[in-house]
């Protein structure tokens, strides 16, 4: 899918999934310290609502390497979801996400899939058939949900029997400990990708959980204006990734405007137009 019919509805702010991914990457260093290299294949993360917090989950989910799926009650939530990207497939019954998504898993492949759905029913259906995500989140589905009780008895059962619960509003505004919160932007295609790649040469090699992020995010905020990436960077590679920009556009590295914007520690606002 292209074009204007994919970016209708609300879309995902790419500084809200970054905050996700960091916040998905804290639970794999403390859950799933072995799996680094791997991210978050062959893990599956359950979510009730698939509005644009859910979508800004998802897209963190794929990204890691894991695989999604969102219930909602709402058709229009989902197939923006399908519009924006964020779900793969969208499905009518459990029977048809499990079979979907367990060949997935197996492969160790990301996918998103949204099932329609009230969660009431749907959540303890999954845990008398013994689906077992590792990851479960809630979020806002619509107003009449928003007076529910979090404390779903069959949600809470999959947290006993072992499900990590994913705080979503915790990761909505903060960015990640320690670092400092980068934007770059350009006009074209090709020189965000420059501008990426130069990233990438600012970070340590094993550095995975960053690297993952500027090689995966661009598939997911292609079409999104304006073109730009968010990363969490030290300040001293921020310092250094300046220059190098700097030095790209003298040498028409970087041909059309570009821009760098960060917050220092104390929350004071810089910007360079390149």
């Amino acid at each position: 899918m292209s074009g204007p019919d994919r970016l209708a509805g609300p879309q995902p702010s790419q500084t809200a999934v970054y905050r996700r991914y960091a916040q998905l990457q804290a639970i794999r260093g403390e859950r799933f310290p072995d799996a680094a290299a791997d991210g978050l294949a062959g893990r599956l993360i359950a979510c009730v609502g698939f509005g644009l917090e859910g979508a800004e989950l998802a897209l963190a989910t794929t990204i890691s390497g894991g695989t999604f799926l969102g219930i909602d009650p709402s058709s229009d939530h989902l197939k923006a979801a399908v519009r924006n990207g964020s779900c793969d497939f969208m499905v009518n019954t459990l029977e048809e996400s499990l079979r979907v998504l367990k060949n997935e898993i197996r492969k160790r492949k990301a996918l998103s899939v949204g099932l329609l759905g009230e969660a009431s029913t749907i959540l303890p259906a999954m845990v008398e058939r013994g689906v077992q995500p590792d990851l479960v989140a809630e979020t806002v589905v619509s107003d009449r949900e928003a007076a529910v009780s979090s404390d779903r008895p069959a949600l809470l059962q999959l947290v006993e029997r072992g499900a990590v619960r994913v705080d979503t509003p915790a990761a909505k505004h903060s960015s990640p400990a320690g670092l400092v919160e980068v934007v770059w932007t350009a006009e074209s295609i090709a020189d965000l990708k420059r501008m990426d790649t130069l990233a990438l040469e600012q970070l340590p090699p094993d550095d995975i959980i960053r690297r993952r992020w500027l090689r995966q995010a661009p598939g997911c905020f292609h079409r999104q204006r304006p073109l730009q990436r968010v990363l969490g960077m030290h300040p001293e590679e921020v310092t250094r990734l300046a220059e190098e920009f700097k030095k790209a556009v003298s040498a028409a590295a970087i041909q059309s405007p570009a821009t760098l914007h960060w917050r220092t520690a104390d929350g004071a606002k810089q910007s360079i137009a390149l």
